[in-house]
């Protein structure tokens, strides 16, 4: 009886510590991904080599205009266009983390804000991996809409 009460205790316990790791990755995902914005708003280029591989895609499906525009560019030409003399400012309304087995991805609906008006709003599709215990961005995917955008807070 006392061997069914370890066993079952273990068990229990090795759920415990899976849900802890779980909880820490997906905070650190988050992290990544508000500190992706902070390299926006600040133009810092250094920020943004640590959290993205420069190799990695950022696709664009810009739905503001008819027909719908996708567009595909790499990380590594973001550092071209910074410094601006315009200011950015992108706000996650929510954010859904997924992760299984080293990649992630964030679910973010976001507004943006150019020179501190609005500017658009959209889904950001954040891929990320975990290489040697630290998460980066593989691709970044993104839509530009004009309309629908407090509904996209709730999807």
């Amino acid at each position: 009886m006392k061997n069914i009460f370890l066993i079952l205790a273990l068990a229990i316990s090795f759920d415990c510590f899976s849900q802890q790791a779980e909880e820490t990755d997906i905070a650190a995902v988050k992290s990544v991904v508000n500190r992706f914005f902070e390299s926006l708003e600040k133009q810092d280029t250094v920020l943004l080599k640590e959290l993205a591989f420069m190799e990695g895609q950022i696709w664009t499906v810009n739905n503001a205009v008819s027909p719908a525009i996708q567009r595909m560019r790499f990380f590594k030409d973001d550092l071209k266009s910074f410094p601006s003399k315009n200011s950015y400012l992108e706000t996650a309304k929510t954010m859904d983390v997924k992760i299984h087995a080293g990649m992630a991805m964030a679910w973010v609906p976001y507004e943006f804000r150019l020179n501190g008006e609005f500017s658009h709003c959209g889904v950001d599709v954040f891929t990320l991996v975990k290489k040697d215990e630290a998460w980066k961005i593989i691709n970044l995917s993104y839509t530009i809409d004009k309309e629908g955008c407090d509904a996209l807070s709730t999807k």
